[in-house]
């Protein structure tokens, strides 16, 4: 195979295997993320844009566990503590919060997730994403609509089937993909995940991104790089490697150019500069709610917020990552 890839062809599945593969090469790799980056600069602008989130709000009901997942837990967040760690997010200039964990396939949590949503909303002007995973019906994401939600996510995580079926033997990837489609009969934005180092090959992450791009919805796509947790049964699986995220955010720019590609779980501060070189942006989670006290660091500001829980203000320190490299990043989506 022999062509020039210029950002302006729409590519098939061969072509763009074809490109991936080639790009190991870092000299070819160098020219994929100019232009993907390229891309992005003229799609979505080079500017970055803060968020705020928080894993573990519901229970995960999910059994068996997912092989590589540490981050469950087992009880509802305190709604008086959630709010009052909103109240906070709010006052620091953020504009959005992610509601995110845990998942219900069986009974769900549709009046659950309208009641909590509801209470925030006469609380608190941040705009709420939404990422319960499939654990609602159509019909909620209607009511959801109405209530004025960003978006919701559906983080497929692993697209084919067989890796997914390893990873996540208590899940239900038909369930997640038709999540997708939810939205998109809903006329609601959705995000995704994938989730890289599972096992998947270079052709599985190709298929993965030409399956999303039927989602005229689609805003936003996450990469998360594999972490082996001790304990799990991925414990012994190797770490995906930051290159790896790098080589799949230009193809999926290029693949997905109105879509933001954006970092999740299992990146550090750290992999930022490298993604965005490949042409990611352009969403930063900058605050977020944890369940325990982080590590004490003198660029990361830390409020208690009750019951052993905090908000983690980490904008200093990313940008203190981001310094020289000319960029502006608000507080709100541009």
């Amino acid at each position: 195979m022999d062509f020039k890839l210029t950002g302006e062809q729409e590519l098939t599945r061969e072509q763009a295997l074809f490109v991936l593969e080639k790009a190991r090469n870092p000299e070819q790799a160098y020219e994929l993320f100019a232009l993907a980056s390229q891309i992005r600069d003229r799609v979505s602008g080079k500017a970055l844009w803060w968020s705020s989130g928080s894993g573990g709000i519901f229970p995960c009901r999910v059994k068996p566990r997912c092989s590589y997942c540490t981050f469950y837990t087992e009880t509802m967040f305190p709604t008086d503590v959630l709010l009052k760690g909103l109240e906070c997010i709010e006052g620091l200039g953020i504009q959005q919060f992610h509601i995110s964990g845990g998942t219900d396939l069986k009974e769900g949590y549709d009046e659950q997730l309208l009641e909590l949503v509801r209470k925030i909303k006469a609380h608190s002007g941040l705009k709420l994403e939404i990422n319960l995973g499939p654990s609602f019906q159509k019909e909620t994401i209607l009511e959801l609509k109405k209530l004025g939600i960003d978006s919701i996510t559906s983080s497929l995580e692993s697209n084919a089937p067989e890796v997914f079926a390893a990873a996540k033997p208590g899940d239900s990837l038909g369930r997640w993909r038709e999540l997708l489609q939810f939205c998109e009969e809903a006329d609601i934005p959705s995000r995704s995940m994938m989730l890289l180092g599972l096992g998947e090959t270079d052709e599985d992450r190709i298929d993965h991104l030409f399956f999303m791009k039927q989602f005229r919805n689609l805003y936003q796509l996450r990469l998360s790089r594999f972490m082996p947790f001790p304990g799990t049964p991925y414990q012994d699986r190797p770490r995906c490697s930051p290159w790896e995220t790098a080589l799949i955010t230009a193809m999926a720019r290029i693949l997905l150019p109105n879509t933001e590609i954006c970092l999740a779980a299992g990146n550090s501060t750290d992999d930022i500069p490298l993604w965005y070189l490949a042409g990611g942006g352009n969403q930063l989670l900058g605050v977020s709610i944890a369940r325990k006290a982080p590590p004490r660091a003198s660029d990361i500001d830390i409020y208690e917020i009750g019951e052993g829980a905090y908000v983690v203000d980490k904008r200093r320190q990313i940008e203190r990552v981001l310094a020289g490299m000319n960029l502006e990043v608000t507080a709100f989506r541009r």
